[in-house]
C-alpha cells in the first residue's frame, strides 16, 4: 500500500522532525538559533524532502526561507502523523490511547469543560490558553481540540456549535451607592476588569463614551478567575460570563446587564487532519459536542 513511498531514498523521520522544527519556528534561520551548522543541515534535509516529493516546500520572503502553501500542508500531515505515533508509543499497558489535548480560555475550562467532561467516555489533557491562540495551536497540530468563538471563521477546521457565553457585571450589594438604577451602577463601583478581553475592553470605551464619562478601573487582571476572586473580596465589580453566577450567592452580589455586552457563540473546533489520523475520534466529538450544548 505504501510501496511508492519507500521506493526513492529521502524521506525519514529525522528530515520529517528537522521539516516540523522549521514549520513551528517560521523559517529556517529562525529553527537554527544563529547557528551557521544547524542552518546548513536544515537547509539540506528541506532540500531533500523537497527532491523526495517533488513540489517547493519552501520559498524566499524578505530574504528568509519560510514554509510555502505546499509546506505548510505537508506540515499539517507530519504533525498528525508523528502525533499518532506519539499517542500508540504512549498507549497504556491495556491498549489505551494518549488522551485528547483540548485547549481553551481559562474561564472556559473552569465554568463549562471541566464540570461536565466526566460525562464523555474518554481521556483528556485540558490547556489553558488564550481565547486568540487556540485557533494557532489547532492548525499547527499542539492540541486536538479547542474551544472557539464562531465568527473566528478559519476554512482549515472544522466545527461544531456549542452554545454561547453571556456577560454580567457581577457587584458586591455592599459597594453600590444608594439610590443609583441599574444603569448607572458600572459607572459607579470600582472595576476589576479582565484586559485580554479585547471585546470587553472596546465595548467599555464605547459605553464611556456615549455617557460622557469614564469607567473606575482600579484592578486589571489576566483571566476571568482573577476577575471573580476580586468581586469575591467584596471589593469590586467585574464583568464575568454568566456561568459564574452559581459562586457569587443573589444575598451578596448584584447581576446587572453590562452596556453594549453581547453575547459569544463558541464552537468545539478541530482539524480534519485530527480525523484522519485518529477516525476514531469523531464519536468522543460528536459526544462532546453534546455535552456542552446541552449546558446552555
Amino acid at each position: 500500500m505504501f510501496d511508492e513511498l519507500f521506493r526513492e531514498r529521502g524521506l525519514s523521520l529525522e528530515r520529517l522532525q528537522a521539516f516540523v522544527a522549521v514549520a513551528d519556528a517560521g523559517s529556517i534561520t529562525k529553527a537554527s538559533r544563529g547557528d551557521p551548522v544547524r542552518q546548513s543541515q536544515l537547509s539540506r534535509q528541506l532540500s531533500e524532502l523537497e527532491s523526495f516529493f517533488g513540489r517547493a516546500l519552501t520559498e524566499k520572503q524578505r530574504g528568509r526561507r519560510v514554509l510555502s502553501a505546499d509546506g505548510a500542508r505537508l506540515a499539517e500531515h507530519v504533525r498528525f502523523s508523528l502525533s499518532g505515533l506519539l499517542d500508540f508509543k504512549r498507549g497504556r499497558p491495556d491498549g489505551g490511547v494518549a488522551p485528547l489535548t483540548l485547549a481553551a480560555g481559562d474561564s472556559i475550562l473552569s465554568w463549562l469543560v471541566i464540570p461536565r467532561i466526566a460525562r464523555v467516555p474518554a481521556r483528556f489533557a485540558v490547556v489553558a490558553l488564550p481565547a486568540h491562540d487556540v485557533v494557532s495551536a489547532l492548525l499547527e497540530g499542539r492540541v486536538d481540540l479547542g474551544i472557539v468563538r464562531r465568527d473566528a471563521k478559519v476554512k482549515a477546521l472544522e466545527s461544531r456549535p456549542v452554545g454561547k457565553i453571556e456577560h454580567a457585571l457581577f457587584v458586591p450589594r455592599a459597594i453600590v451607592p444608594r439610590g443609583v438604577v441599574e444603569a448607572d451602577v458600572a459607572f459607579r463601583v470600582p472595576l476589576a476588569v479582565q484586559v485580554a478581553d479585547r471585546d470587553f475592553m472596546t465595548a467599555a470605551s464605547v459605553a464611556a463614551r456615549k455617557r460622557g464619562e469614564p469607567l473606575d478601573v482600579r484592578l486589571s487582571c489576566e483571566t476571568f478567575n482573577h476577575v471573580l476572586s476580586a468581586v469575591k473580596s467584596g471589593r469590586f465589580a467585574g464583568l464575568l460570563p454568566t456561568f459564574a453566577r452559581a459562586e457569587l450567592p443573589k444575598v451578596r452580589f448584584r447581576e446587572v446587564v453590562f452596556p453594549s455586552r453581547h453575547a459569544s457563540a463558541i464552537a468545539l473546533a478541530w482539524s480534519p487532519a485530527l480525523l484522519r489520523a485518529r477516525p476514531a475520534v469523531r464519536d468522543t466529538i460528536d459526544k462532546l459536542a453534546e455535552v456542552l450544548q446541552s449546558s446552555n
